[in-house]
């Protein structure tokens, strides 16, 4: 199999759980902006509390890295997975991507040949726009 060199943007439950099982077999380096989640990430702690996510951590072989260098990661990926938030306002209807957009315009100026995938949750026909 070959190895990919993938991004994961955002460390919450969705982007931490992804770049765990991801970087089992690939290069990972997992982008955020708050340098105690990246810190602790680095030593095999989860900044977030998941059993799974702790356990593969604090056991597995992860060839895994963390930073809030974003586009440091982006230039050279394969793939860049996007987990960044997309805070919900029920009032409004609204869904804030300003987080996804930013990743992506951060992207697309240092290495616009990375496939972005959008794990974030977004409003439908999202992506056509």
């Amino acid at each position: 199999m070959t190895q990919l060199n993938i991004a994961v943007a955002g460390t919450g439950y969705v982007g931490l759980s992804i770049a765990t099982l991801l970087a089992q077999h690939h290069q990972v380096t997992a982008v955020d902006v708050i340098s105690e989640k990246i810190e602790k990430i680095n030593h095999r702690i989860s900044p977030i509390q998941d059993e799974y996510i702790e356990k593969y951590l604090a056991e597995k072989e992860l060839n895994l890295t963390a930073t809030l260098d974003g586009a440091s990661a982006y230039r050279n990926a394969d793939f860049v997975v996007i987990a960044a938030p997309t805070n919900y306002d029920p009032v409004k209807n609204y869904f804030d991507t300003s987080h996804v957009e930013e990743v992506i315009d951060l992207v697309l100026e240092v290495n616009p040949d990375a496939v972005m995938v959008i794990k974030s949750t977004i409003p439908v026909g999202y992506c056509r726009s």
